[in-house]
């Protein structure tokens, strides 16, 4: 830990970096034991939903403790505190002014309306005290704790209960899931909550309702927007399969056929496709009005700020994250105006969306889709110019969802080494930037925001074992989607043979 002396780190931030780490250790081998142990029971679970309440309220007091400890990244929890300050200035409708990389996207501007409200009901408006603090994390804290629940009813629904319970559990406690939301402070973690529900109701061919989630994750911060190629190319294949399945029907008998039999099937796509698209625009716009009445009611104005103009604005090409740019040195470094901003975002959508089409279009089922989402929010984290320490979020929980789909070992592997690497790297951050603390802005005299120098050790190894995390996720895909085959976990008991079992190369 020699590094961190050279930065504003202390001890006692150092203290706080290894325990999340070894707490994140400790997760690990835990998941893997009893993953290995519950693989094939068929046993229920006594006192079911006692057992869940006990296991989310575990994951909230986890957060809680974290989020009255450290503030957080600055420059991300200001950004809420000027939303509440625009809040009780101004009102409501004159918080967006053309600038969406120092506001929030409109459904956590909407969330945190509600607390801003709440905040001056209850008297807690002193935002330099632990009890504004605590109104700041808890929409977080609560969207965490959805995002676990999530996980557990997917994977109730395709694993068996037990193993529902232990991934549950996993993503309540390990830090790997709870850094972005209490201790670093991002809406990040609103793009993963619905992502993960958006997944759910994939899972359960409620088109209209995952597109609303999508939706939803899209307008919730920037990265969201590079999930919807995923469930654009879906539904929109669902409802092309829907129409030509009815005129077969349709022509073969000669005559018109039982239309509402086939919306209930299969050919549901044909009417919740279209609500699922045009529905959720028009609430996400008329929750919009809300953020910028007084700059524009124009839809087309609105779609493009929020969704496509993030595409093309880069202020570095990386910002201590983990990323191929980070590799190279580029940290901090800031795109010059030759640049191919469009030619990049252009590239990138068409690369998400042929591997997504060639990967379904295999006819793989709907675990395949959840894993090439997880896949696309990874492939944004390293390759996307503007990546911050945090970008990985919301990829590492869809992992974690594909994992409890596909059940293929590979993916743990690649979310055991890519969370670590985000705990090392986004706490390292924090330290050396001198905000893992309460401290007031004014009270922190030395920050290091670029780890340059001998610090940038840390980002690099970080971005390199990302990379190659990065490059084992895409085999793994293209192994998984062409060919079916799988690397799946048999019951064990202990944990020198789950570790034995872990590492075992026999294919399914």
């Amino acid at each position: 830990m020699e590094f961190l002396s050279l930065s504003a780190a202390t001890s006692s931030d150092i203290i706080v970096i290894v325990f999340l780490v070894l707490l994140t250790v400790a997760c690990i081998a835990a998941l893997l034991c009893f993953l290995c142990k519950y693989a094939e029971s068929d046993k229920p679970v006594v006192h079911k939903k006692t057992a869940l309440l006990v296991i989310l309220a575990i994951g909230f007091v986890i957060r809680l403790a974290f989020a009255l400890s450290v503030r957080g990244y600055r420059e991300d929890y200001n950004v809420i505190l000027s939303m509440f300050d625009d809040l009780d200035k101004y009102g409501v409708g004159k918080y967006y002014t053309g600038n969406f990389v120092h506001c929030l996207y409109p459904i956590t501007y909407v969330v945190y309306l509600l607390f801003g409200g709440l905040s001056n009901v209850t008297g807690l408006t002193d935002f330099s005290s632990l009890s504004a603090q605590f109104m700041v994390k808890l929409p977080l804290i609560i969207s965490d704790v959805l995002a676990a629940f999530a996980v557990y009813k997917i994977a109730r629904k395709h694993f068996n209960e037990r193993v529902a319970y232990v991934l549950c559990a996993f993503v309540a406690v390990c830090p790997i899931f709870f850094i972005g939301s209490v201790v670093w402070t991002t809406p990040i973690t609103f793009t993963s909550m619905f992502a993960c529900f958006a997944l759910y109701f994939l899972v359960k061919k409620n088109y209209a309702a995952m597109l609303a989630f999508a939706t939803a994750s899209a307008f919730s911060s920037k990265e969201g927007i590079f999930l919807f190629p995923v469930f654009a190319v879906f539904s929109i294949f669902h409802l092309v399969r829907a129409i030509r399945f009815i005129a077969a029907a349709q022509k073969s008998a000669n005559a018109s056929p039982d239309y509402k039999a086939l919306i209930k099937g299969e050919c549901n796509a044909i009417i919740t496709v279209p609500i699922g698209f045009i529905g959720s625009l028009v609430v996400a716009y008329l929750l919009g009005l809300t953020m910028f009445a007084g700059y524009s009611y124009n839809p087309f104005t609105f779609i493009y700020e929020f969704l496509l103009a993030p595409l093309l604005t880069f202020d570095f090409f990386t910002y201590n994250g983990l990323s191929i740019y980070t590799v190279f040195n580029l940290n901090g470094s800031v795109p010059n105006t030759r640049f191919p901003a469009i030619l990049f975002a252009v590239l990138f959508t068409l690369i998400i969306a042929a591997i997504v089409s060639v990967v379904y279009f295999t006819k793989r089922n709907r675990g395949t889709m959840v894993m090439l989402a997880a896949y696309s929010m990874f492939t944004l984290c390293v390759y996307y110019p503007g990546a911050s320490p945090v970008t990985l979020t919301a990829s590492l929980i869809l992992i974690a969802v594909a994992y409890a789909l596909v059940k293929d070992k590979r993916l743990l592997s690649i979310l055991f080494v890519s969370g670590l690497a985000y705990v090392i790297n986004a706490s390292s951050v924090l330290a050396c930037a001198g905000f893992l603390n309460n401290a007031e802005n004014f009270s922190i005299s030395t920050t290091t925001f670029f780890m340059d120098g001998n610090l940038a050790a840390v980002p690099i190894a970080c971005s390199v074992v990302t990379v190659l995390a990065h490059l084992y996720f895409t085999l793994t895909t293209v192994s998984i989607g062409t060919t079916g085959n799988k690397k799946m976990l048999r019951a064990r008991d202990g944990f020198g043979a789950s570790i034995k079992e872990f590492f075992a190369r026999k294919v399914d």
